[in-house]
């Protein structure tokens, strides 16, 4: 029996095996549990079989009890496991649910997709056939415009052809006029004229289409051109040429004022007409050098054409000429009734402040090295020059000049002019004339200066006005600096862009007149402890190579390696001990500065002053090999008994002996100076006093030799021919002797003279005024 019951819970097992049935996957826990109990069933029958008869109902009691619960725990689990069976099946349908969700949102966003792209298909066929449609018109309309350029161009050159045939012909009609006109052969030109209709007058006869007007005025024939201006309305002097020409700037060229006075008293208002060049009459006079006609146009031009407001460039650019002609006086007058052209700037953004800090080195300075020609300078009055525009413009003087010749006749006019004649040629012999024009020079640029101090306080011109005081420290105009900066103190600390203030452009272009106005500063110590946006201090300034127009200027690359080190040092002693040692944006010192800048220009200077010592060691040892031999070579020979000269009574051998006696010692000394120079230690420390110092030693002592040595062979001569029938060639002697000794002065001495002159004297001054 109990086996049948295994087999069948076997069976039961075999029919629910996992994966077989819906609940396929417990069915083998639920074997396992089954087996278990079968395996307690059985030790239970054993032990049952083994317990007497008595204990079997209490076992078959407590067994069904068994039995029942664990057959309600088998419903329990059952119940549970349904339950878990139903949450299960209740989680998968909602997954199902929400993958079936899931899919028609993608399919929904698909369909989405495909119709925008769809969509975006459509819309770029439609951008694309547009643009078709576009590119299509734009080449037809390019096509159009082709073909309408092309129609243009061949009316403009079938025009062009016609006016080129109508040119010629107009120039072969006014052949006659033209050839008539400029060899100033009026009656020809009237009979040409009164033959041919007016239209010929006003015909452009020249290839570069210049009227009978314009000819006239270029070959400056002013009986023509007064009789075509009388036979013209005023308003076709008007008339240009292919160039924008009138027949005044035509007569510019030639610059008679006769012509100009014609043209302008009959038509004012070409004085305003600017050429091809957008220049005015006035402007082009001036820079065809023509003062006279320009002077007299501009009294006549009105001061509406030189306003900046009114014509923007032409009072500058007018300015400009009167500044390169040193036309002062009309600057001045120009500027005194337009004070606001010192800031208008021309076609090239040239301002005429920028000029007037400048005129330094357009007009020569007051310190005349002849002190004659300074007393001259001092005292001379520039009012007595009749012909001077201290005071009014040139063509006013010189009217009134003529005009009190005319009112003298006879003798007494022949008598004036002589002695006018007399006066100038005394006055150019002296050089009165040049002097008293220089001395008038800088009268006017000190009015001007004077007026561009009375504007210096303008503040919307403070930019301009600070670039033209920059400007004129780096050319070194200290009267500019000076004035201007006493007119407004406030612009010493203003700055470039790099914040650089003007005595690092004097220092920067070794400027010593400029940079000395810094001892007299009650603020220096600003100024000198100012650093720019790169970190460089003055002395940082000062440390860098001088540009090579300034070096150009100093004689020899160890004379100028030794200016360098003079304000390298100078500029040294005004710093603190603080900045001394200050570093730039570039991790420098203004001493490591020095020695990167300048390694080129003292392996310069030791080459040269190597070469200028050999060459002329070379001089002073011939010079001593000649003079030691010389010197036991006495003239006259010597007494066979006791061995003195036979001529040593004579006064040109004491002249001979002591003469001999130098050239010897000044060329050794000398020599060894020069071996000196060869041997020395070239570091920077000896161009600043040592090899200078020798090298003043030694051309002076070769100097001192050399003219000793003439002096002993002259010497010679003398005693040679002095009782002889040759006398007479004493004289050619010395003349020829001194030839060599001309020669050495000529190319030595400016040596010597820049040698001393940068050793003992000093560009530098201390003792300046204290300002503002």
């Amino acid at each position: 029996m109990e086996r049948e019951r295994r087999e069948m819970e076997r069976e039961r097992m075999v029919v629910h095996r996992p994966g077989r049935g819906r609940w396929s996957w417990g069915a083998e826990e639920e074997a396992r549990r089954e087996e278990e109990r079968q395996a307690k069933t059985g030790r239970a029958v054993v032990a049952e079989e083994e317990r007497p008869a008595t204990d079997k109902r209490a076992a078959a009691e407590e067994e069904e009890i068994r039995a029942r619960a664990e057959k309600e725990a088998e419903e329990k689990r059952r119940a549970k496991v349904e339950e878990r069976h139903s949450k299960v099946e209740r989680e998968a349908h909602e997954q199902r649910a929400r993958i079936e969700r899931m899919i028609g949102e993608v399919i929904q966003a698909l369909t989405k997709l495909v119709a925008e792209v769809e969509r975006r298909a459509r819309a770029e066929r439609e951008v694309e056939n547009e643009r078709w449609i576009r590119v299509k018109k734009e080449a037809e309309e390019e096509k159009e415009k082709h073909a309408k350029e092309e129609k243009e161009r061949q009316d403009k050159a079938e025009e062009e052809r016609r006016a080129r045939e109508k040119r010629m012909e107009e120039i072969a009609n006014g052949e006659t006029l033209y050839k008539a006109i400029c060899g100033n052969d009026w009656d020809r030109a009237k009979q040409f004229l009164d033959e041919n209709p007016p239209s010929v007058l006003t015909a452009k006869m020249t290839s570069s289409g210049k009227t009978a007007l314009h000819v006239a005025a270029l070959f400056g024939h002013v009986s023509i051109v007064k009789e075509l201006v009388n036979l013209l309305p005023s308003e076709l002097l008007e008339t240009t040429d292919d160039f924008g020409n009138t027949p005044l700037f035509i007569a510019t060229i030639t610059g008679i004022t006769e012509v100009a006075e014609c043209l302008v008293n009959k038509n004012y208002n070409i004085l305003g007409i600017l050429n091809s060049t957008k220049e005015l009459p006035v402007t082009q006079a001036f820079l065809n050098g023509h003062q006279e006609m320009g002077r007299y146009l501009y009294s006549k031009t009105p001061l509406e054409y030189f306003h900046p407001e009114k014509s923007p460039l032409q009072g500058a650019m007018l300015l400009h000429c009167f500044l390169q002609t040193h036309c002062f006086g009309i600057a001045l007058d120009l500027l005194n009734r337009c004070p606001e052209l010192l800031f208008a700037p021309d076609k090239d953004d040239w301002k005429p402040i920028h000029g007037i800090a400048t005129l330094n080195s357009a007009i020569p300075s007051r310190n005349e090295p002849v002190f004659w020609k300074r007393l001259i300078f001092d005292y001379i009055d520039i009012n007595s020059n009749p012909s001077s525009d201290h005071d009014c413009l040139p063509i006013q003087r010189e009217g009134t000049s003529e005009r009190a010749h005319e009112n003298l006749r006879g003798p007494v006019a022949a008598g004036h002019r002589l002695l006018e004649r007399v006066i100038s040629s005394t006055y150019n012999l002296l050089g009165t004339k040049k002097i008293q024009e220089q001395k008038l020079l800088h009268a006017q640029a000190d009015k001007i200066l004077d007026l561009v101090c009375k504007n210096a306080g303008r503040s919307d011109q403070m930019s301009v006005i600070a670039d033209a005081l920059f400007l004129a420290a780096e050319e070194g105009n200290v009267e500019f600096v000076l004035r201007l900066s006493k007119a407004n103190p406030d612009l010493l600390l203003v700055g470039d862009g790099s914040y650089k203030n003007i005595f690092c452009y004097a220092v920067g272009n070794r400027q010593a007149r400029v940079f000395n106005l810094i001892h007299g500063l009650r603020f220096k110590d600003v100024v000198v402890t100012n650093q720019d946006i790169y970190g460089n201090t003055l002395l940082h300034v000062a440390a860098a190579q001088a540009p090579a127009p300034v070096l150009n200027q100093i004689y020899g690359p160890t004379l100028q390696m030794q200016r360098e080190l003079q304000w390298f040092t100078e500029v040294e002693s005004l710093m603190p001990a603080t900045i001394r040692g200050v570093r730039n944006n570039d991790g420098m010192t203004a001493e490591e500065l020095f020695k990167e800048k300048h390694q080129d220009l003292m392996k310069q200077g030791e080459k040269w002053v190597k070469a200028t010592a050999s060459s002329c060691s070379v001089v002073g040892t011939l010079i001593v090999t000649i003079m030691f031999t010389a010197a036991f070579t006495v003239p006259g020979g010597n007494d066979q008994t006791f061995g003195f000269p036979l001529l040593i009574k004579q006064p040109f051998f004491k002249a001979f002996i002591f003469s001999t006696i130098l050239s010897l010692v000044s060329s050794s000394i000398s020599v060894l100076t020069f071996l000196a120079v060869l041997t020395s230690h070239y570091s920077k420390e000896t161009f600043l006093t040592s090899l200078p110092l020798k090298l003043i030693l030694d051309i002076s002592s070769l100097f001192i030799s050399i003219i000793s040595m003439m002096v002993a062979f002259l010497s010679t001569i003398n005693l040679m021919l002095n009782h002889s029938n040759y006398s007479w060639g004493l004289l050619p002697m010395i003349m020829l002797a001194s030839v060599p000794l001309f020669l050495f002065v000529l190319s030595q001495f400016p040596l010597l003279r820049h040698s001393v002159f940068a050793t003992y004297g000093s560009i530098f001054n201390k003792n300046v005024e204290k300002w503002p």
